[in-house]
């Protein structure tokens, strides 16, 4: 079913999607991008992600509404010859209104480069979030991939203490300055002052972390009981009625945190109630074993563990390079990948 705007959105993720790179593109009346200097490329880096609608339509498509199908029938259009017509079905509602952007940044030595590309590309991403998607309810909370673990049972730290618990979201800069998040919560959102420059103080998560990172663990705390109940670190970041989109990026390879694969996809999976349609994974990580890598064993470490737990979530996971010269391009593309999941999803 075409939004109302929709082609007006996707031109506009069109034209910010070939915006990556440095030379200015603009849309041709048929929807090609016509360069400075006056010639035609081909959108090959349009198709839309798995599970998604977000085409292009033709100029005679724009204002056709196409009614749902409903268990394999259609409800009737309004009209004199429906009078006598049984009432329809409605169709489940779709599509999501919330976002938890979940951002899991390592923090070792060797990740200031990769920290600085971040910064650079998340202003671009989140505006194409809220223009192309009109997601207009999003929470994003940044940490790093070090600390000390929570356990059930122990005393709530304060939020200064927060900051060496594992999987705790970031309130604060390099320095010890408070980054400003709206409310002292541990997250951005939709409301947040400033946000480019909040989100910056928060992302630089610094590299004097422990040299034997964690960043499934991070991940999984982070979305966990122990921080995210009343008053907890986390308090108020992971809802049930939102999807949840993580990105983590490391020169890694995560051997240290417990379990395989199999299990961190299990348990985040579990976390949101089995619904697949609820979570986007994108990973930003080592791929000097691959035959087409950007990574050298010098860059990055081969991640192989990490890039199956991105392959586990099938249309709904996104692999990149860590060693890209701009993560411009991946993130233009996980957009798809958000939207695919917004419009496919369900609350259970």
């Amino acid at each position: 079913m075409l939004r109302p705007g929709a082609m007006g959105c996707s031109l506009a993720f069109a034209a910010l999607l070939m915006a990556c790179g440095t030379e200015r593109v603009e849309l041709g009346p048929e929807g090609q991008v016509v360069t400075e200097s006056g010639s035609d490329e081909v959108l090959h880096d349009l198709a839309p992600a798995p599970g998604s609608n977000n085409a292009v339509p033709a100029a005679s498509e724009a204002s056709e509404v196409v009614v749902p199908a409903v268990n394999g029938e259609r409800p009737p259009v309004s009209g004199a010859a429906n009078l006598e017509s049984p009432p329809a079905r409605l169709p489940l509602a779709t599509g999501c209104k919330k976002v938890d952007f979940l951002f899991v940044v390592d923090n070792s030595a060797s990740m200031r480069g990769e920290q600085a590309k971040l910064l650079v590309s998340f202003p671009e991403f989140i505006s194409v979030v809220q223009q192309t998607l009109q997601i207009g309810d999003f929470h994003i909370m940044v940490l790093g991939t070090d600390g000390r673990a929570l356990q059930p049972g122990d005393p709530l730290p304060d939020a200064q203490a927060c900051e060496e618990v594992l999987g705790a979201g970031r309130r604060r800069s390099l320095d010890g300055e408070e980054c400003g998040l709206t409310d002292g919560a541990a997250f951005m959102t939709d409301t947040q002052l400033n946000l480019r420059e909040t989100f910056s103080c928060a992302a630089q998560v610094g590299t004097d972390g422990d040299a034997d990172s964690e960043p499934m663990a991070a991940m999984l705390a982070a979305i966990g009981p122990e921080l995210n109940g009343k008053g907890a670190c986390n308090a108020g970041f992971f809802r049930d009625d939102a999807v949840l989109v993580v990105t983590f990026i490391s020169d890694e390879e995560d051997d240290d945190s417990t379990g395989e694969p199999e299990d961190w996809h299990r348990l985040l999976l579990d976390a949101k109630r089995g619904n697949e349609d609820a979570l986007v994974v994108l990973g930003l990580i080592g791929d000097n074993n691959k035959d087409n890598g950007l990574c050298s064993s010098v860059a990055a470490d081969a991640a192989p563990r990490l890039q199956e737990f991105v392959a586990r979530f099938g249309r709904r996971g996104l692999e990149g390079s860590v060693c890209a010269p701009s993560y411009g391009q991946f993130f233009a593309k996980a957009v798809g990948w958000v939207d695919g999941a917004c419009r496919d999803f369900v609350t259970r």
